[in-house]
């Protein structure tokens, strides 16, 4: 098996500084681009997903994402996951190849 190289973006990491929280809206400063826990969005041992895979998260959404004590439900996940996306090709950080 060969290792996987996983994709990595500064601009899209970077974003999302000064953005609202797509999960609970909240803008208190905190928002950071949370990366997926799923093997299937490129999460492995000692690695982060890859830096399309996530979403614009204040600390404490963070918090309850990463932990097993609060659950935010999967659904809710995805809907901030396009929210982050939106946002990025609004901003032309992220552009679809015509």
């Amino acid at each position: 098996f060969t290792k996987r190289s996983p994709f990595r973006s500064k601009a899209i990491t970077q974003a999302a500084k000064g953005e609202d929280c797509a999960v609970c809206g909240r803008n208190d400063g905190t928002t950071v681009f949370c990366h997926l826990n799923d093997g299937w969005a490129g999460k492995g041992m000692g690695q982060k997903s890859d830096d399309f895979a996530g979403f614009f998260g204040c600390h404490y959404c963070h918090k309850c994402y990463d932990s097993n004590v609060s659950h935010i439900e999967d659904w809710l996940i995805m809907r901030a996951m396009y929210r982050t996306w939106r946002r990025l090709l609004d901003r032309g950080i992220l552009r679809v190849k015509e």
